[in-house]
């Protein structure tokens, strides 16, 4: 019947066929761009009055399309894990849709890629993008069922969040993620977590004050878990939830003490999902050296032990997979030898 109707498998990704990711630099067909270094025409930049050019957008994204339909696959596409092998359907419907607009933030995370240079990037202004969300949602181009992500920068100190919030809400979109620090509390999030239409995650990192203002270079450890209690409590069901992140820093958070601190503080603020990942510049020093990854493995191992006693779900962010993948490779290839 497929080929009856002229339709056949090709090499792609949801991102590139129903994606589209608003960056603080323009309007992107995938999130993923921003942790690759190749060079590649994906992006339609932003005006100089600090506007998106739809136009250009849909044209880039008509050619990228057409291209994988022909099995040409772009540069920057090459060996991405989010592409399949499968029918596609060629009418433009967005299902997949990326908000990282700002890049200030209310933290200064040692391990974010604006810590160097936080004044920079705290000094950028946020890019109006309400209007285009109204549009898209008035001539039906959004999916109902379209996967929202919140990123940044801090999106809940954006001026347009809670009004961004309102609209998905008020539309019934179902899928919506937010990345946080917890440090401003929204009460859109708890509108959206009470009609179990989102899920938030907040990086912490710790649960003691003295590291998280080490990692954060701020002092808001109360306020944060304060705001995580106040969060979880609005929770409906466990569909979509508060989830929080633990991202190993090795000399700073790793000890077995201040890791049972950390899951002292979850079953305090009564959360039941954690996601555990690594210092990504960390793991791009280490991701050869055995001895680094499996020290990696253990302690990834005593906190997935340690979230089992307490009865809480757990879960493993990019670099961790990486590192598991890397430990798994090298522990075969010393086995066989």
């Amino acid at each position: 019947l497929n080929k009856i109707l002229g339709k056949k498998e090709y090499l792609s990704c949801e991102w590139l066929e129903h994606g589209i990711h608003f960056s603080h630099e323009g309007i992107e067909h995938c999130p993923m761009y921003a942790h690759r270094e190749e060079d590649f025409d994906a992006i339609s930049p932003l005006t100089s009055d600090y506007k998106y050019d739809f136009d250009d957008f849909y044209k880039k994204k008509e050619i990228a399309r057409k291209s994988h339909r022909e099995g040409k696959l772009s540069p920057f596409c090459k060996g991405c894990f989010l592409l399949e092998n499968k029918i596609w359907d060629k009418k433009f419907k967005i299902t997949k849709l990326a908000i990282s607009t700002n890049t200030r933030c209310n933290c200064n995370c040692i391990y974010c890629y604006t810590h160097e240079d936080k004044e920079k990037y705290n000094s950028k202004p946020d890019i109006p993008v309400l209007d285009y969300l109204k549009k898209l949602v008035k001539t039906h181009k959004l999916s109902k069922n379209c996967q929202i992500e919140f990123g940044g920068g801090e999106p809940v100190i954006c001026s347009e969040f809670e009004d961004i919030m309102e609209l998905f809400i008020n539309n019934n979109f179902k899928s919506i993620k937010i990345h946080s620090s917890g440090i401003k509390y929204s009460p859109a999030i708890e509108k959206a977590l009470k009609k179990d239409i989102c899920n938030l995650i907040i990086s912490p990192d710790s649960g003691n004050s003295e590291i998280y203002k080490r990692i954060k270079n701020t002092d808001a450890f109360d306020e944060v878990w304060n705001n995580i209690k106040k969060y979880s409590a609005a929770q409906n069901t466990l569909k979509n939830m508060v989830k929080i992140k633990y991202i190993i820093l090795f000399g700073i958070n790793d000890s077995k003490e201040l890791i049972d601190e950390f899951f002292n503080k979850i079953i305090e603020a009564n959360i039941k999902h954690v996601l555990i990942d690594a210092d990504m510049a960390w793991y791009q020093d280490n991701k050869e050296n055995k001895e680094k990854i499996e020290e990696l493995f253990k302690k990834l191992k005593y906190m997935e032990d340690y979230a089992k006693k307490i009865g809480i779900e757990y879960g493993h962010n990019s670099v961790i997979c990486c590192a598991i993948g890397k430990y798994h490779q090298l522990y075969d290839s010393t086995s066989a030898e």
